[in-house]
């Protein structure tokens, strides 16, 4: 490392089925990353668990014919970056910072969060809590409540209890929430195994798509003729930084896969920012706001809203946004580049801040246990 530069880990990929997707968000982020401030690690975590990298990973093409024939295998251990080669390790660098860029479970969801703590590495990225919280759909909506934070009216469903009581799980569905109803995946995104139902045939198609993806379920009302309006969030020296609000563009009942990353554009048609009133506009600000700073998230996040008329609900928080949500805090790439280096710092001024916290060690609890055959160890 040169000195005065910062060695961050960008880590994509996962054992998800957004592995692709997160792929795209990693690459461009070690990419754009200011070489001037930081020199950039590209870790990437393959579907099958193992972890690499090197050069290689810096290019989006190298993934297409198998990243594992142009990478190092890699290990994460102490704080340190190291090459495995066989029973051997390399070490490559002490890793300053982490910045999480996988998408989905696996990843999303505090794992790789988890990782940077085990390892006592910073983090730019939220916590495993709130990692944890928002990666799941029904925590999520109950968090919501709690805040005072509308969302529109939910059933959860178990794939244990569905299989025992399936036909009791559709009625409560129908008597609760009432047709037209959208099932999901509970811990997915990316719109991955979501259907909307206007009926029973299509309810029960629908929750066996979403147990293909996960073992818990979450049906919503489908609210007929709503825009879906997102708000990204960050935090820079201590403060929250909010985007203006964007609307999503689509031709069918929900925004798709497609939609999302197969439209051409680096964020699909859109509307920025989006042409709603401007009170519900300042509503979608402070819920997303009041979100973020009660669970204390770090890092750049992506509030997705529903407006039905003038009615605000919220529909989910993506704690690793899409390119982490660049698009909307700036129009270039040097504008992201800038962001990426505030939301590095901050992840090590809040590391800085919880150190020297106490840590007991040998409290004398061991000594009280009986040694083997009866006597007590001193």
């Amino acid at each position: 490392m040169q000195k005065g530069l910062k060695n961050v880990a960008f880590v994509f990929g996962g054992m998800s089925s957004e592995n692709e997707i997160s792929v795209l968000t990693g690459v461009m982020a070690a990419n754009v990353a200011d070489r001037e401030k930081f020199v950039p690690y590209p870790v990437y975590l393959s579907q099958s668990g193992k972890m690499y990298t090197g050069k290689a990973l810096f290019d989006v093409a190298n993934f297409r014919k198998g990243i594992e024939q142009s990478a190092q295998e890699a290990l994460l251990q102490g704080g340190r970056l190291y090459a495995v080669k066989g029973k051997k390790l390399r070490e490559i660098a002490r890793i300053d910072c982490g910045v999480n860029c996988c998408h989905g479970i696996n990843g999303e969801d505090g794992l790789v969060a988890s990782l940077f703590a085990l390892n006592r590495i910073p983090n730019a990225s939220p916590d495993p809590a709130g990692s944890a919280v928002f990666m799941d759909k029904c925590l999520t909506k109950m968090f919501a409540k709690a805040l005072g934070v509308k969302s529109a009216p939910w059933f959860r469903i178990g794939e244990a209890e569905y299989a025992k009581r399936s036909a009791m799980a559709i009625r409560c569905i129908e008597e609760r929430i009432g047709y037209p109803v959208i099932v999901k995946p509970a811990r997915q995104g990316s719109s991955i195994g979501v259907l909307v139902a206007e009926n029973r045939e299509e309810l029960v198609r629908a929750v066996q798509s979403a147990f293909a993806y996960d073992t818990v379920a979450i049906a919503e009302k489908y609210l007929r003729g709503s825009r879906e309006i997102n708000c990204a969030a960050y935090k820079k020296g201590g403060e929250i930084v909010l985007s203006e609000c964007e609307e999503p563009l689509t031709a069918h009942k929900i925004l798709t896969f497609r939609d999302k990353y197969l439209s051409g554009g680096k964020e699909g048609a859109r509307n920025f920012p989006a042409d709603i009133p401007a009170h519900c506009a300042e509503r979608v600000k402070g819920y997303t706001k009041l979100l973020y700073r009660r669970l204390g998230l770090r890092g750049v996040v992506r509030a997705d809203f529903l407006l039905c008329g003038e009615e605000v609900y919220f529909n989910e928080m993506n704690t690793v946004p899409g390119s982490l949500a660049w698009y909307l805090f700036s129009e270039s790439l040097a504008g992201f580049s800038h962001m990426l280096g505030e939301l590095i710092e901050q992840g090590i001024a809040d590391a800085r801040a919880g150190e020297g916290k106490k840590l007991l060690k040998n409290c004398g609890v061991l000594d009280a246990v009986p040694a083997k055959g009866g006597k007590r160890g001193r």
